[in-house]
């Protein structure tokens, strides 16, 4: 009977060396691949990065490109309303006499009717 209690003794600790050489090569592998994972993800972090970065150049330069535009419009506008003002400032006694005509050619006219 000893021979079989020790003989299943050494099964039975065979048996649990190998079950615990299976957890540890398990733990290993999952180590492994979290550690791959983790990598990975850290890869993907860092270009993602790097592409919202030239996104966001990207955005700057167009954003000084419509503040140029806007500055070239701005100042266009401010010479068109110059330009306005001294055409109005120009024309206004031509449109003042053509008025009094007018109203002069107006009398005239009632005046004639007048008469008639």
């Amino acid at each position: 009977m000893r021979l079989t209690l020790k003989s299943l003794q050494t099964e039975m600790s065979s048996s649990f060396n190998e079950l615990s050489l299976r957890i540890d090569n398990l733990d290993t592998n999952v180590n492994e691949r979290i550690d791959n994972v983790a990598r990975t993800l850290d890869v993907h972090i860092r270009e993602t990065a790097c592409n919202f970065r030239q996104i966001d150049q990207r955005f700057d330069a167009i954003d000084q490109r419509f503040a140029a535009i806007d500055r070239r419009f701005d100042a266009v506008d401010r010479r068109f309303d110059t330009l306005l003002t001294d055409i109005t400032t120009s024309l206004s006694p031509y449109f003042f006499n053509i008025e009094k005509m007018l109203a002069n050619h107006e009398e005239r006219i009632k005046t004639l009717e007048a008469k008639h």
